[in-house]
């Protein structure tokens, strides 16, 4: 082998370890980021809540027309916070306050309206954003091919079914509100007896919502039909081309349903955050960001942290290197598998289109060349290393043979 070819496949180590290095860090860093909160559900609810019972309790006109204003200025400082309404959806929330306050004038039946509507029709309000933070859920919800069942049996409860009652929802906002405190606790901030109790009331008030939430009639007829969609899909692939690609439409609405099901009982998490940057002091503040509330992805999360960051930093430094690249070329083959782009199967949303052949086995093979070479000896760690071991062998024998001399 010439040296213009050992020079490339020293480069192409590199440029392997490089990438799997950046994207390991950048997985990493991506947690340091602050998560948008702008969904509001539950103080939206709480509100509503209040001035529904206000209303019911036969004021007069005069009276519904400043408990609606009232109302009106909580909603929009509740998402001043957050983020801003627009000046359209002030005007309507307006005009939602403006029909009840003449439905009490005019003695007529009062406006049907929750905060169900207020937050999707009136003010169209989308879900939370986690921002950039990485997480692996989506890819494993999407995966495809004979390896779905597997790769989607690594997330427990991937459906959701076991985190949609009541007693999920108060065992995770208890193991959250634990979970906020040992942060500042950690950091050398620690809430104060005060600053506890505030939170528990926040915790509380929150869970109290998210709990009637699930367990309201609409609530549970979604759910119901959620269940019966489920009943179904069928769970194993199917062979014809219309019937399959008819059940990967089919699991991906469940997917849907789901996310939107579930976001009724992650968003007391969120809210609960959000009470909580109320809470803290300037200097408690400085502690960084809250940790992302666990889901069942966060080992795998982990896992491809840990592993990208650490096969990229032995491949770049030459050490240990066909270990590494095996790694690599392992690591690269589990994503190919968990979405193949085979004939039949629905393409992942990356750039380019493939056929059997995609970047990520491609890159399996390169390592799997860097593998049976000795490019971390030509240029790299292994190079020492490997001198390291021989000058302990060479030695080794006339250690024993002074050992024997001298019995």
């Amino acid at each position: 082998m010439n040296r213009w070819s050992k020079s490339l496949l020293v480069a192409l180590r590199i440029a392997i370890g490089w990438h799997f290095l950046y994207e390991g860090v950048y997985k990493i860093d991506s947690d340091r980021g602050t998560a948008q909160y702008a969904a509001a559900r539950y103080p939206l609810q709480a509100a509503t809540g209040r001035l529904r019972n206000d209303l019911a309790r036969g004021l007069t006109p005069r009276e519904v027309s400043t408990r609606v204003d009232a109302w009106n200025d909580e909603i929009v400082k509740v998402f001043k916070g957050r983020q801003p309404l627009s000046e359209d959806q002030k005007a309507k929330l307006t005009d939602l306050g403006d029909k009840v306050k003449l439905a009490a004038v005019e003695g007529t039946e009062l406006v049907p309206f929750d905060w169900t509507l207020v937050h999707e029709e009136v003010l169209k309000l989308a879900a939370e954003q986690e921002g950039e933070r990485f997480t692996s859920l989506p890819f494993l919800q999407g995966s495809a091919g004979p390896f779905r069942t597997l790769f989607r049996g690594l997330v427990p409860d991937m459906d959701g079914l076991e985190r949609l009652t009541e007693q999920s929802v108060k065992r995770r906002m208890d193991d959250r509100y634990t979970e906020i405190l040992d942060h500042f606790a950690d950091s050398g901030r620690p809430f104060s007896d005060d600053q506890r109790k505030r939170l528990a009331a926040a915790r509380d008030t929150v869970k109290l919502a998210a709990v009637e939430t699930v367990n309201a009639p609409w609530f549970q007829e979604r759910l119901a039909d959620y269940r019966l969609m489920r009943q179904r899909v069928p769970k194993t692939d199917l062979h014809a081309p219309f019937t399959r690609e008819r059940l990967d439409a089919d699991r991906q609405k469940l997917d849907v349903a789901a996310g939107e099901l579930l976001s009724y009982v992650n968003e007391p998490l969120s809210e609960l955050a959000v009470q909580t940057q109320a809470i803290a002091t300037v200097d408690q503040l400085g502690a960084g960001p809250l940790p992302r509330p666990p889901d069942g992805a966060a080992w795998v999360d982990r896992a491809i942290k840990i592993s990208l960051t650490t096969i990229g930093i032995l491949l770049m430094l030459g050490l240990f290197t066909p270990a590494a690249a095996i790694a690599a070329a392992g690591q690269l083959a589990i994503f190919y598998l968990a979405s193949p782009p085979w004939p039949g199967l629905p393409a992942m949303s990356v750039a380019g289109h493939y056929l059997f052949v995609d970047r990520n086995l491609i890159e399996a093979f390169a390592a799997l060349v860097i593998a049976t070479t000795a490019t971390g000896q030509w240029a790299g760690l292994d190079f020492y290393l490997t001198r390291w071991f021989r000058t302990v062998k060479t030695h080794q024998p006339e250690a024993v043979m002074a050992t024997r001399s001298l019995s």
